[in-house]
């Protein structure tokens, strides 16, 4: 076992946020009631605020306030889930990263699970949303894209775009995402040295407050010849370490 000094991060977590003042405060209490009880003091909630219009980002800063294991981040233009992932990439402490979206659709109580999965030795954990609580389109989109990512790119994951995962650090530290990588992020793992990949069944909640981040069905159909684009990318591209 590690020893860590009371300064030392063993688990970063990290959530883009855009516009969800009214969960905040809900969301940073059981993400902080998890993580004390399995990691004590070792570990940092990291949450990339992206060009919040409403008051999110002075929430965060008045929680930050008495939660000393808070970090905000603040995008000034919106980054898209790309840019947030990226810049919380780039400032995470921890030997261990986990990302889950800010809505609560998915449960911070089921982060001790990652970690355990990587504890015993898997590169990157990815959850599968069970019983997902979206319209029918976008998880019919959702199934056309996760076969497009298995022909593709041989994408071990059944539900690749669930931004619910787990990495070991060094795969994803200075990792140059750009476009929509966030939704490629298994497969950049993998192109740079990641091949131990787990999943977890998670539950998956409809959302309770705050407006959805899906947009039309017409940026769906875009992503079709995206996710060809972004094969040609990350197969002939510079992602390697």
């Amino acid at each position: 076992s590690i020893n860590f000094s009371p300064f030392m991060v063993k688990i970063s977590v990290i959530s883009p946020i855009r516009n969800e003042e009214k969960i905040l405060n809900e969301l940073v209490d059981r993400i902080t009631k998890v993580m004390r009880s399995y990691y004590s003091s070792y570990w940092e909630y990291i949450l990339v605020n992206d060009a919040s219009t409403d008051n999110s980002k002075s929430v965060i800063e008045k929680i930050s306030m008495t939660n000393k294991n808070i970090v905000l981040l603040n995008h000034i233009r919106s980054k898209g889930q790309t840019g947030c992932f990226k810049t919380g990439f780039d400032n995470a402490r921890g030997r261990i990263v986990v990302t889950i979206d800010g809505d609560l659709q998915m449960l911070p109580e089921d982060i001790p699970r990652f970690v355990k999965k990587i504890e015993g030795g898997y590169d990157v954990v990815n959850a599968i949303r069970e019983h997902r609580k979206h319209p029918f389109w976008i998880k019919l989109v959702s199934r056309i894209y996760n076969v497009l990512m298995l022909l593709l790119f041989d994408s071990p994951v059944l539900d690749a775009a669930s931004n619910f995962t787990a990495f070991r650090t060094k795969f994803i530290k200075n990792i140059p995402l750009r476009n929509n990588d966030h939704r490629y992020i298994i497969p950049i793992v993998m192109r740079r040295g990641a091949k131990k990949i787990g999943e977890i069944i998670v539950e998956h909640k409809g959302r309770g407050t705050g407006k959805s981040k899906y947009k039309t069905l017409t940026k769906y159909i875009r992503g079709v010849p995206e996710i060809f684009i972004a094969w040609i990318r990350i197969k002939f591209g510079s992602y390697d370490k």
